[in-house]
């Protein structure tokens, strides 16, 4: 600590150690917030089937609609609209590249649902390459996990493919595009009577994972202790290094002062 390389090494050590710790308490506080989305997700998947009027309650809007309404299951009864098909693109689902079929459902009360009715897997990521199955004829009864709107995105239309697509599920614009009263959340599809075409694969539920985080976590801490532990070292070699050249110009005056070394 007395000489200015010292002082660096000190101020040097202190930052990267308080930064660590910094960083791997921020990595701590992200896995427990990634922990407390996974038990809201696991809670809403393992609750039981209900109307969908009863999860929005009054919510109109898809800014109305509480965040923890997603992932609840509903059943709805209706009929689909095969003129207004919509292909979602870009989504691959576990990895593989295909296109997600999604149509309005025109419930009895006058309310419609927008369906993705499932997954069509292609060989590569472009919509022309996927060829969609109609929707059922007639009435259907659809249990599907309640998605939000992805508001702020635009819904990214093309439509000059066939069918015309969406890059997102943005409710208020798509509002504008459908006949009928829009409901403010869809759903993936679950279950489906009568049955959906084998062509188009339900949508499985999100899997749950902790993440990287709390490894992140760990490797941060022991950077810091690194930090710490490298600077004990580099002080104990300079003081080392001090004390041996102390020692060598030491060496020669007490050499010249030792009386049987003087000229006689």
């Amino acid at each position: 600590f007395r000489t200015r390389r010292g002082l660096s090494l000190l101020a040097f050590a202190t930052v990267m150690a308080v930064a660590c710790v910094l960083l791997g308490l921020w990595q701590l506080d992200r896995y427990q917030q990634r922990g407390e989305r996974n038990e809201e997700i696991r809670s809403a998947l393992q609750a039981g089937p209900t109307g969908l009027d009863d999860l929005l309650d009054a919510a109109t809007t898809p800014d109305e609609v509480p965040d923890d309404v997603q992932w609840r299951t509903v059943t709805v009864r209706g009929s689909y609209d095969p003129t207004a098909e919509l292909a979602l693109r870009l989504r691959s689902v576990e990895g593989q590249s295909g296109v997600h079929a999604l149509a309005p459902l025109h419930l009895d009360d006058g309310t419609v649902v927008l369906v993705d009715r499932g997954f069509a897997a292609t060989a590569t990521r472009s919509t022309g390459e996927a060829t969609l199955p109609p929707p059922a004829d007639g009435p259907v009864e659809v249990t599907g996990r309640v998605r939000l709107s992805e508001s702020g995105q635009g819904s990214g239309l093309d439509s000059d493919s066939s069918p015309p697509s969406i890059r997102f599920v943005d409710l208020a614009e798509l509002d504008t595009l459908l006949d009928g009263d829009l409901a403010p959340v869809w759903l993936e599809r679950v279950e489906q009577r009568p049955s959906e075409d084998a062509d188009l694969a339900a949508i499985p539920p999100p899997r749950l994972s902790a993440g990287p985080s709390l490894i992140y976590a760990v490797q941060w801490f022991l950077f810091g202790i690194v930090a710490v532990v490298g600077f004990v070292v580099l002080a104990r070699k300079d003081n080392a290094d001090s004390a041996a050249r102390a020692a060598e110009v030491a060496s020669p005056r007490s050499s010249a002062d030792d009386p049987e070394h003087s000229p006689s």
